[in-house]
């Protein structure tokens, strides 16, 4: 049967995908505590790169999306994939450029993506050198969909290719330490990554000098295979919303593990077998290397007793070497040991006295460390014969030795996955570690009867209680006015959601920068088929859509209600409170920033830009419809006055210091300013209003727009108004004031 292949596809505008709803209870405490620690300037700042890499990771992949949390100064970036969180340090958010940040987030959601290795057998998985092969082909398959799903990543392969170049000078290093040499399935492993990043820029098969011999032919043998593989990932729209498998339709997440499936046979069945071949001559690296650290062990016990320097070489192998080859073993051999000891002085800040060179330490004191030698300073025949000398051995001592490398090439391998792997996407080994885990707990709470199902019903008496003190304060039998208006407004807040995304996507796609001709996006696939087909990628590239910032954080909206008396009669309030709902899920779910106010004689504050639209923030919105009936615990409760001027010019304040293109201020109000208390009389608040309006109009660039709910009182004040709305249609008349504005602006 042929393999699973992509379905050709002729380059077009692909919609923008629906957005879930997503909820999360941010531990808001926690990051206030964080953010404390910088400037109000640098708090901004942080915040919105938070959102916006927050958004970047949904935009990736339709059916997640990664919340980014603060983690601890200076405490770097945490991958939690069980909770599926990234904890970026801030002071990346600061520091690092916004191409790195985009990268990360970009590379790391693609994996959670499309990245699908949990199928694949553990005992396979195990095997020294298959998870690196893995990863190693993954990294490049991974990139290629993002690309095409997000083109602005295009921008940074450059910048992924030279993550790749540091991460590998640091695997060399690592590998002379730990090991003594490098490893030959660790080169060809990078030099996939290479050949994959040469094929972005359109050139040629070319092979990285100084490889070994070796390396080479096994790239050779597998490049094209290994090509195969990474151009067996989905387009966005399958990912999106499936496609068929024969002529069968499946879903996206059916599609996203059946081209990881294909990927993963392709590498199995076709670049394993030469890859492996490698490994195997890793492995006998590995055991001779093994074998030289018994002989240093040997050799400093000898030294710290009576015996000479050299007389630990066993005698089956001292008749295999000439007196030179002798020689060389016991100088490299002394060479680790001096290594060992320097490398333990120096970590104990102790600086080698000079003139006590030659003093020799107790046995007590001395660290048999078993340090790598390095195995360049060995000639090949002295290393073929040691490992001859190891094929002699008793079975048991050589099985004994395999064990040993096998551990220390699993250590060093692991160490290089947890850099190049998807640090949000599963694995065989990540599978079963928590299968056990969970089946442990499951026996745990077995044994102590039911312990769970008592932990819940607890949690749910908490919450309970928690909603008692507001629910007290509504009509009996009502549910909490937040979530009851949500389950009402759902359907519309997905329709709104995913008309405005469709808006913003296909702005991107639609905009290029000067200089640019018009054209197609850059298309990861398309661009390889060109080159397969023989094509010169230099003749038919068009030329990639540059894509702006993110244009969601151009805007900055206020929504200003009106909290009178007079909001009681008819449902107002409740109408104009579905209405803040729908404003407020809205705008989070597309990551702009808005505030929620409300007015009587003075401003009254809901949700600020600053803070996240969270079960609390619900909570706390609810108080707005309790100000109108003067019974809000600690609250205003003044509803027989609204100063309509002196709010609208607080809003606007609050509104001018947002760094945004386009800032909205929307009034929601049933009628003229009023005050039962007399302290201005009804002249003055119309005086103050008609200001206000006029020096918002003519002092910033904030859209101010009057909508009358049951009134037709906002035409005599607001150029830009909807008077007149019924409470049945206030709802979404809002929402499509919003879809208007930002298609238009």
């Amino acid at each position: 049967m042929e393999k699973f292949r992509p379905q050709p596809e002729i380059p077009r505008e692909e919609q923008a995908p629906e957005l879930e709803t997503v909820y999360r209870a941010l531990d808001s405490k926690k990051e206030k505590a964080i953010l404390d620690e910088f400037t109000p300037e640098q708090q901004s700042e942080i915040r919105q790169k938070q959102r916006l890499l927050s958004f970047l990771a949904y935009f990736i992949g339709k059916d997640f999306k990664i919340p980014v949390e603060l983690n601890a100064t200076g405490a770097g970036w945490h991958w939690d994939f069980q909770e599926n969180v990234i904890r970026i340090d801030p002071k990346d958010l600061l520091k690092k450029p916004m191409d790195y940040l985009r990268f990360v987030i970009s590379h790391e959601g693609g994996h959670r993506r499309i990245s699908r290795m949990d199928f694949i057998p553990l005992d396979e998985w195990k095997q020294p050198g298959f998870s690196f092969m893995m990863n190693a082909i993954e990294d490049p398959r991974n990139n290629n969909f993002i690309a095409e799903s997000y083109p602005k990543f295009r921008e940074q392969m450059g910048l992924a290719y030279q993550q790749d170049l540091d991460f590998k000078a640091k695997a060399k290093q690592k590998a002379d330490q730990k090991l003594g040499y490098q490893p030959r399935f660790i080169q060809a492993g990078f030099e996939y990554i290479s050949q994959w990043f040469r094929e972005t820029q359109g050139k040629e098969l070319e092979l990285t000098d100084g490889l070994p011999e070796e390396v080479k032919a096994a790239v050779r043998a597998t490049i094209e295979s290994a090509r195969d593989s990474w151009l067996r990932y989905p387009s966005r729209k399958e990912a999106d919303n499936g496609g068929k498998i024969g002529r069968k339709k499946v879903d996206g997440e059916a599609m996203i593990k059946q081209y990881a499936k294909t990927s993963y046979e392709i590498n199995r069945d076709e670049v394993w077998p030469e890859f492996k071949k490698l490994v195997d001559a890793d492995m006998d690296d590995q055991r001779m290397q093994e074998l030289l650290k018994d002989m240093q062990k040997g050799q400093e016990q000898q030294e710290g007793g009576k015996g000479g320097g050299g007389q630990n070489l066993p005698q089956e192998l001292k008749d295999k070497l000439t007196p030179e080859e002798q020689q060389a073993l016991q100088e490299a051999i002394k060479q680790a040991i001096e290594d060992a000891e320097k490398e333990k002085s120096e970590a104990q800040g102790k600086e080698p006295i000079e003139g006590e060179a030659e003093k020799t330490p107790e046995p007590s004191e001395r660290s048999i460390s078993g340090q790598p030698i390095d195995l360049k300073t060995l000639p090949e025949e002295l290393q073929q014969k040691i490992k001859e000398f190891i094929e002699s051995l008793p079975e048991e001592q050589q099985k004994e030795m395999t064990e040993k490398a096998q551990a220390a090439f699993k250590e060093f391998e692991d160490a290089l996955n947890e850099e190049l792997q998807g640090k949000l996407s599963d694995n065989p080994e990540k599978k079963a570690g928590r299968e056990e885990i969970e089946a442990e707990a499951a026996k745990q709470l077995e044994i102590k009867g039911g312990g769970w199902e008592e932990k819940e019903r607890e949690r749910e008496e908490e919450a309970r209680e928690r909603r008692k003190r507001i629910e007290s304060l509504f009509e009996a039998g009502e549910k909490d006015p937040y979530h009851g208006a949500l389950e009402k407004v759902s359907d519309l807040i997905d329709v709104l959601t995913a008309d405005l995304r469709d808006i913003f996507v296909k702005r991107k796609i639609e905009r290029y920068e000067t200089g640019y001709r018009s054209g197609r996006r850059w298309n990861v696939r398309q661009r390889i088929r060109e080159k397969v087909a023989g094509v010169p990628l230099f003749k038919t590239e068009a030329c990639e859509q540059r894509e702006s910032e993110s244009e969601e954080m151009d805007y900055a909206i206020t929504l200003l209600v009106d909290l009178s008396g007079s909001m009681q009669r008819n449902h107002k309030i409740q109408e104009a409170f579905k209405s803040a709902v729908v404003l407020s899920e809205t705008l989070s779910n597309l990551g702009i920033k808005f505030e929620v106010v409300g007015f009587q004689d003075i401003i009254l504050e809901f949700k600020a830009f600053e803070e996240q639209l969270d079960e609390s923030m619900r909570e706390k919105l609810n108080q707005m419809i309790l100000e109108v009936y003067g019974r809000n615990p600690d609250g205003h409760n003044n509803p027989g006055d609204n100063d309509d001027g002196a709010s609208l010019l607080e809003a606007s304040r609050h509104l001018t210091e947002q760094i945004a293109k386009n800032k909205f201020l929307v009034v929601l109000s049933d009628g003229e300013p009023l005050m039962d208390s007399g302290k201005k009389s009804s002249s003055q608040l119309d005086r103050e209003l008609r200001e206000a309006v006029a020096e918002i109009t003519a002092n910033t660039n904030q859209k101010l727009i009057g909508l009358g709910l049951n009134s037709g009182a906002v035409a005599k004040y607001y150029d830009n108004h909807i008077a007149g709305i019924t409470t049945e249609e206030m709802v979404e008349t809002l929402g499509e004031l919003l879809r208007e504005a930002i298609e238009k602006y």
